[in-house]
């Protein structure tokens, strides 16, 4: 079911948005410009590593989202294999979330073929990929994102082959906590991106996974809709 939903997304995207995208770069939020001022490539693999790197994942999920899509008012993106992540989808006004979205799975489970098809939908997919990728696999996937001008994100990627640009988080810290009491505000850490000639580090906050500003907060699309829905 989920995978026929899948390939109907994919089919109504390229009716409206023919080609892979494959000079496009994805957007990400205005936190991330100072080590990440071009955006992320297209079609590459990105690791994901560090004590805060789940808010990280959040705001390149959110990037996309907000700011993806070849109009720049709204991208697809996917997440598997994140239990923390609850929500995997997509959005265009930042505001009102929708239906659970597929992919919010085990990817040993779920099987590539579903982790393949959310490469041909999605202009970023979030993978916590298995503790052994199988090398075929990593070859197969890694050849879809390319094609389809997809970024890969990888958390905690286990030697995945042809990641050439790293993001790492340290220090990081809450804001709006005191003692005993207070409100999570913020979550501000050093970003440290690596390779591919970006060697950057700054300082970003982001605001926690329940705020609801529409510049951060991910919320997903129908499984049906196409990439860049009317």
């Amino acid at each position: 079911m989920a995978e026929a939903a899948l390939r109907d997304a994919t089919a109504l995207r390229d009716a409206v948005s023919p080609g892979t995208g494959a000079a496009r770069a994805v957007p990400v939020l205005p936190a991330l410009r100072a080590v990440l001022p071009d955006g992320l490539r297209a079609g590459s693999l990105v690791g994901l590593d560090g004590p805060a790197a789940a808010s990280l994942a959040a705001a390149l999920v959110a990037g996309a989202s907000r700011h993806g899509g070849t109009d720049g008012t709204g991208g697809w993106f996917g997440v598997l294999g994140l239990p923390g992540v609850r929500r995997a989808g997509r959005r265009r006004d930042g505001r009102r979330p929708g239906p659970p979205a597929a992919g919010r799975t085990n990817p040993a489970t779920a099987g590539r073929t579903v982790v393949a098809a959310l490469l041909e939908a999605d202009d970023l997919v979030l993978l916590h990929p298995p503790e052994r990728p199988d090398p075929a696999a990593v070859r197969r996937l890694s050849a879809l994102a390319r094609r389809h001008g997809t970024v890969l994100a990888l958390a905690a990627e286990p030697g995945w082959p042809g990641v050439r640009l790293r993001l790492r988080t340290a220090a990081p810290s809450w804001e709006g906590l005191g003692p005993g009491h207070g409100r999570l505000r913020a979550r501000r850490t050093e970003v440290i991106a690596e390779g591919a000639g970006r060697d950057r580090r700054a300082s970003c906050r982001f605001p926690p996974p329940t705020a609801r500003s529409p510049r951060t907060t991910p919320a997903p699309r129908s499984r049906s809709s196409p990439r860049n829905p009317a």
